[in-house]
């Protein structure tokens, strides 16, 4: 096969002649004519115009040699337009062989490889540089810019690039006469001079490798249909497309980036598609990259069953309506601006919902929104990556500083799409479009309270925090407790530390010019909750210490004063700090620290196991119990600490701690309230459909109950059970409500009674005896001599 043999498929071509004149543009003219049979491209045009090559690659070693397919004098002004590289897979040609073979010396072809085009033309590369506005797969910056078969940039730009040359067109039209043609001394140096000539030229080649084939794929495309080897034409770079990134049926919004193929034996093998959205780091938001492959299919197939595909198609999707269609975009333009408001907001919120990873888990929960803190403190390192920068458009060069060129060609340039999309701060006054909303990426890193740990959580599900700031009037301690209580962390919250702020927003809110405002605006922040001791940072906390039999109210207690302070409760137990005594206190100082940054409420529930007495030949215990007597002096915050075993605490902590708080046993009126408190909040929340008998609340008096004395948490169990009997078995009053009957209270009461009587057995005594034998607690102490005291009130 000669180097010649390859015939245009098309039936026409524009043909360019130049006439004689000064002028390069001065005499051109166009027609169409039909190509006579077994006429090609390379008969149409001067081989000084266009030039070919073939390149063959090693398929073992990939290298290359390259054999000249026409000879070319090239000796005139005009430079050549475009080589086409025809690239052929060989298997016989080793290092050795000499490169400068003849034409028809050709080696064995294995396979045709993906063949591409040289644009030489510094007018065509100019043009390019002037009408895409975003093309990320080819280098334009270039001098010679290389562009692969199907030759997608052309296709995708066509209408721009013939707007451009016809601009190009009436510029220059053709001489009256003689002297008319005389051409300016500015435009006979012009470098975008043979751009009308040279673009047309390229168009027609493009066109006749493949327009007959685009425009059979355009029909398909009309139906909402596409094939697999014309995939590429469905995908223009910079389009916004739908991608089921996860594989599992939920597509989100994209901007197309770029389409990776190959050509083989002039078929494709196989598609890499790349996309992004808007995503953040912790301080900027930008686009980060997915790629989505698409394995071959045969045939046609619906556009939108594809894994990726444009947001025009969405209306072929099966039960989508065109007003469907814009409910959806403005679904996730909303979504994207809850986003923007959530990542710049850092704080609590109460979240229900899934996380973004896979599998998916769901969570409700009050959380922390805190990116910044994500990146430091995660164990999962996130795999996207912000982009910086965009490769592809880059803008005219501006080759040519004649008039007629500013005024044709680079006052019409376009502009570089997307170039406000990159490295956008996380400010309070960040402007982003509708265009930015909607390709937003769900996912925000947060910390769940409930776990104590980092996940990537779905926008959709957050929502302002709520807080019962009422809550703690339920809870069963005394008055004078109570405000005890209350008083002094609403009075340390008012003056002690503030929550953490984005070091944008500090910037933003503490620009003051005025050195003597900086200096007393500096003085007044650092005048927080006085502290009494002499070291710097050290005892500024607030710390309680709540002791007592379990299920007393003292975790309760924590968990009220939260919600009183609108704060979130970090609780903590011994397996997120650990037993190690070389991790302990590095692991507390982290948890405080995160406490700190957030004005959380901090509880360390069963706290005895790094309070214990140390003994001298227990080096670990001691080694302990330093390590979390050096976190607690420097903590700044509120902390409280439970415990049910006063009595094993080393008297260091004793002088650590701001309050303590003794909780008795509930009395038979405290077990009343608590039950009280129970019938009050099923019948609030579930009025419609269930209905406490007043035989129920009559049985919580009884003398069978109250020999169980039972705790606060006990109780609790308890009436739940009675609830989900109730529920089973759906006995109704005659107004269709589930009534819960005392039967259903006392499947709890004789378990409990056997389970008490064993123990008791087991060990020859009951519980509290039990402790007060150990030295952990005294359950009677105060009771007897203050019969009608309320709870928790201090006995002088």
């Amino acid at each position: 096969m000669s180097l010649t043999e390859h015939v245009i498929p098309s039936t026409s071509v524009t043909t360019v002649h130049s006439q004689t004149s000064d002028h390069p543009e001065a005499a051109i003219v166009t027609q169409e004519r039909p190509i006579e049979e077994g006429l090609t491209f390379w008969d149409t045009y001067n081989p000084d115009l266009v030039k070919f090559k073939i390149e063959y690659i090693s398929d073992t070693t990939g290298k290359k040699k390259f054999f000249e397919g026409r000879a070319s004098e090239n000796q005139g002004e005009e430079p050549a337009v475009f080589e086409y590289v025809d690239v052929r897979l060989s298997d016989d040609f080793n290092d050795g062989e000499d490169a400068a073979k003849t034409a028809n010396a050709e080696y064995h072809t294995k396979h045709k490889g993906n063949a591409y085009i040289r644009i030489l033309s510094p007018a065509v590369c100019e043009a390019l540089r002037c009408v895409v506005d975003y093309f990320p797969g080819i280098n334009l910056a270039q001098h010679v810019i290389n562009i692969p078969e199907p030759f997608t940039i052309f296709v995708f730009f066509e209408k721009q690039l013939t707007e451009y040359r016809e601009r190009l067109g009436r510029r220059e039209s053709p001489p009256l006469n003689e002297d008319d043609a005389k051409p300016d001394s500015s435009t006979s140096r012009c470098s975008n001079s043979f751009g009308y000539k040279h673009i047309g030229i390229v168009q027609d080649f493009v066109r006749s490798k493949g327009s007959a084939a685009v425009e059979r794929e355009r029909e398909r495309h009309a139906r909402g249909f596409a094939t697999f080897d014309m995939l590429w034409l469905l995908y223009r770079p910079g389009s916004e497309v739908y991608l089921d990134a996860r594989a599992n049926g939920e597509y989100e919004p994209y901007v197309f980036e770029e389409s990776e193929f190959s050509l083989t034996d002039g078929s494709m093998s196989n598609y890499m598609f790349s996309c992004w959205n808007l995503d953040a780091s912790a301080r900027y938001i930008g686009p980060s990259v997915s790629y989505q492959p698409v394995s071959r299919f045969a045939g046609e197939k619906e556009i939108v069953s594809l894994p990726l595909y444009p947001c025009e198609y969405l209306k072929f999707a099966e039960d989508v309506t065109e007003e469907d269609v814009g409910q959806i975009r403005d679904y996730f333009v909303e979504r994207g601006k809850k986003w923007l408001q959530t990542r710049q907001n850092p704080q609590c919120y109460d979240f229900d919902g899934q996380t973004t990873t896979l599998p998916r888990e769901q969570f409700n929960s009050l959380v922390w929104v805190d990116p910044e803190q994500f990146v430091t403190d995660s164990d999962e390192q996130r795999s996207r990556i912000i982009m910086s920068n965009f490769r592809g458009a880059s803008g005219p060069l501006k080759l040519c500083s004649c008039t007629r060129c500013d005024e044709d060609v680079y006052q019409h340039a376009t502009k570089a799409r997307f170039t406000d999309f990159m490295n956008i701060k996380l400010r309070s006054d960040v402007k982003m479009t509708d265009a930015h909303y909607f390709v937003c990426s769900p996912e925000v890193e947060t910390f769940l309270f409930k776990t104590r740990s980092w996940e990537l959580l779905h926008i959709d599900g957050f929502h302002g925090a709520t807080f019962e700031r009422d809550l703690f009037d339920s809870l069963v301690l005394s008055s004078e407790t109570k405000d005890l209580i209350r008083n002094l962390t609403t009075m340390y919250i008012k003056d002690g530390p503030k929550p953490h702020q984005p070091a944008e927003e500090k910037i933003a809110v503490n620009k003051i010019t005025s050195v003597h405002n900086r200096t007393h605006k500096t003085m007044m922040r650092n005048e927080g909750a006085w502290s009494g001791d002499f070291i710097k940072g050290k005892g500024e906390g607030l710390t309680f210490l709540l002791h007592g039999k379990p299920g007393v109210g003292k975790t309760y207690t924590a968990e009220c004063i939260a919600n009183h302070t609108q704060r979130p409760l970090l609780s903590l137990t011994s397996s997120d700090i650990g037993v190690e005594p070389e991790l302990v206190e590095g692991n507390l100082t982290r948890w405080f620290k995160l406490a700190e940054r957030w004005g959380a409420i901090m509880l360390i529930d069963e706290a005895d196991i790094y309070m214990e007495r140390r003994e001298v030949q227990d080096l670990t215990r001691n080694h302990l119990v330093a390590g979390f007597l050096r976190a607690l002096e420097y903590y700044r915050g509120i902390l409280f600490l439970t415990t049910n075993r006063i009595g094993t605490f080393d008297e260091a902590f004793i002088s650590r701690i701001h309050l303590q708080i003794y909780y008795p046993p509930f009395s038979d009126d405290d077990r009343e309230k608590v039950w009280d408190i129970f019938f009050q909040k099923l019948e609030e929340e579930r009025e419609a459909t269930i209905r406490i008998m007043q035989s129920t609340k009559d049985y919580i008096q009884s003398e069978e109950l109250r020999s169980l004395k039972w705790n606060g948490r006990e109780i609790r169990n308890a009436f739940q059970v009675a609830v989900a009997l109730a529920e089973a078995k759906a006995d109704k009053d005659p107004k269709g409500k589930i009534m819960i009957k005392p039967d259903h209270i006392k499947a709890s009461v004789q378990m409990s009674r056997e389970f008490k009587s064993y123990i008791t057995k087991l060990h020859k005594q009951d519980p509290s005896k039990m402790a007060a034998s150990l030295g952990n607690r005294d359950d009677s102490y105060g009771i007897e001599p203050q019969r009608a005291t309320a709870r928790g009130e201090k006995k002088y």
